[in-house]
C-alpha cells in the first residue's frame, strides 16, 4: 500500500492562529509511555492541566492515583527535542491542536470514557457539530448503498446535521460528498496524521471538506494507516455523533466495530436493511436484530435524536445557514397551533402529527422548540404533555 506522506499540505489553513508553543507539554504528556487516553484524563481530572503535571512529584502523581512506573516516566521524561520536532511539523504543515482545554473541543467527544486529550484538524469544528450523525458501510458498495449513503447525508445536511464518516472509500465518500454538495457541514475522522491522506485520491475531498468542516486526527503527522489505528478511528466517529446509520457491511467490516463504540458509548445506532441475499447486508441486519433502529429515510434518525437537537428546513433565498437554538418569545403559528392540541393529558407523536396536519420533521422540530421554552414535556414512549 503506497502512501502519499506530502498529501493533505494543500487543504486547510496555511496559517496557525496561535503559536504552537502552547501545545508543548499537551504533545509531551501523551508521549510519556504508560500514559494512555484513560490516564490522560485521570491526569487532567486531578491536575488541570499537563503543565500542572509535569511540575508534580512521583509522590503526588501516585496519590493522584497514578500507576508508580507511569509517576517516573512523567517525572523523568526527557524527550522533549522530539516533541519540538513534532511542533515545527505542525507549524510547517499548517495544522492545528485542539486540545481538552480549547472551546473548539468537541463537546460530544467529552463525553466518552477515554477522548483523545487533543486532536489535529484542518478546517473548523462548530457548535453546530454537537448534532451530527455518523454514517459509515462498505467500502466496496453497491449502487443501492452508494445511493442510499447519498441520499440520508444530503437529507441531513438539509436539516443542518453535520456528517461524520471516515473518509474511506465507499459509503464514507459517499456520505461526505453528498453532504458537501447540499451545502452542509461534514467532518472526517482518519486513522493516520493528517499529512497522510489515505486513500490518496480523497486528496482534493479531505481539501474540500475542510473548507466546509473539518478534517480531524488523534495521530501525529507522519503516522500511517496502519490497521490497529481504526479501531481508535471508529470511537471518535461515533463519539463526535448522536447516532451512528450502517449502510452497508459484511460480518467482519470495522463499521461494525463503529457500531459497537456507539453503543458502548449510549449513542443511537442505526442501520438500513439491504436485500438478504447480499453479504454486505449482513452487518445491518444483525444490528437490526440486536435492537438498532432500521432506516428507510432520514426522518427515522431525526425522530430518535429529536430530544438533542432542533431541526430546521434548508435556507432558501440564500439565507445563511446554522443550527440555531429554539428562543422564548413569540410563539410560531406552528407552535401555537400545537399547543392548542393539547387537553392536559399526554399524546403521543403520530397523534400530534395527525392532529395538525403538520408533517413529521415539523412536528419534531416544533415541539422541541417548544419544549425549550418551557411549553411541553417529553415523557417516555415519544408522548408530550403541556407544561
Amino acid at each position: 500500500m503506497e502512501l502519499d506522506q506530502n498529501a493533505g499540505h494543500d487543504a486547510g489553513p496555511s496559517r496557525l492562529s496561535v503559536h504552537p508553543a502552547r501545545w508543548r507539554e499537551w504533545l509531551a504528556l501523551r508521549s510519556v509511555r504508560g500514559v494512555g487516553n484513560v490516564t490522560y484524563r485521570l491526569l487532567l481530572e486531578r491536575f488541570e492541566s499537563p503543565q500542572a503535571v509535569f511540575a508534580a512529584s512521583v509522590a503526588g502523581l501516585t496519590q493522584a492515583g497514578v500507576q508508580l512506573t507511569v509517576a517516573r516516566a512523567i517525572v523523568g521524561f526527557d524527550e522533549w527535542s522530539a516533541v519540538d520536532t513534532e511542533l515545527e511539523r505542525v507549524a510547517e504543515a499548517g495544522v492545528r491542536v485542539v486540545t481538552r482545554a480549547d472551546a473548539e473541543y468537541p463537546v460530544n467527544l467529552t463525553h466518552v470514557h477515554d477522548p483523545p486529550p487533543f486532536v489535529y484538524i484542518r478546517g473548523s469544528l462548530a457548535p453546530q457539530d454537537q448534532s451530527a450523525i455518523a454514517i459509515v458501510g462498505a467500502r466496496s458498495a453497491s449502487a443501492y448503498g452508494r445511493e442510499v449513503a447519498r441520499q440520508l447525508a444530503r437529507d441531513l445536511a438539509h436539516r443542518r446535521v453535520t456528517v461524520v464518516s471516515g473518509l474511506a472509500r465507499g459509503i464514507d465518500a459517499e456520505a461526505h460528498r453528498a453532504a458537501l454538495e447540499a451545502g452542509g457541514r461534514t467532518i472526517a475522522v482518519l486513522g493516520s496524521g493528517l499529512d497522510v491522506i489515505y486513500p490518496p485520491e480523497h486528496r482534493r475531498l479531505a481539501h474540500d471538506m475542510a473548507q466546509h468542516g473539518a478534517v480531524i486526527s488523534e495521530f501525529a503527522l507522519g503516522s500511517r494507516p496502519e490497521a490497529g489505528h481504526f479501531p481508535y478511528r471508529n470511537r471518535v466517529i461515533s463519539g463526535l455523533s448522536l447516532g451512528t446509520v450502517v449502510v452497508e457491511a459484511t460480518e467482519k467490516s470495522g463499521s461494525l466495530i463503529t457500531a459497537r463504540c456507539a453503543l458502548e458509548q449510549n449513542r443511537e445506532v442505526f442501520a438500513v436493511p439491504g436485500p438478504i441475499t447480499a453479504s454486505r447486508s449482513r452487518g445491518p441486519h444483525e444490528l437490526i436484530k440486536q435492537g438498532a433502529k432500521l432506516v428507510h429515510n432520514v426522518e427515522d434518525i431525526l425522530s430518535e435524536i429529536a430530544a438533542a437537537v432542533t431541526f430546521q428546513a434548508e435556507p432558501q433565498d440564500g439565507a445563511e445557514s446554522g443550527l440555531e437554538p429554539a428562543g422564548i418569545g413569540t410563539l410560531e403559528p406552528d407552535e401555537e397551533r400545537l399547543v392548542q392540541l393539547f387537553d392536559g393529558e399526554p399524546l403521543h407523536v403520530d397523534v400530534l402529527i395527525a392532529r395538525s396536519g403538520l408533517g413529521p420533521a415539523r412536528v419534531l422540530e416544533v415541539l422541541l422548540g417548544l419544549e425549550l421554552k418551557g411549553m411541553v414535556t417529553q415523557l417516555p414512549g415519544t408522548h408530550f404533555i403541556r407544561a
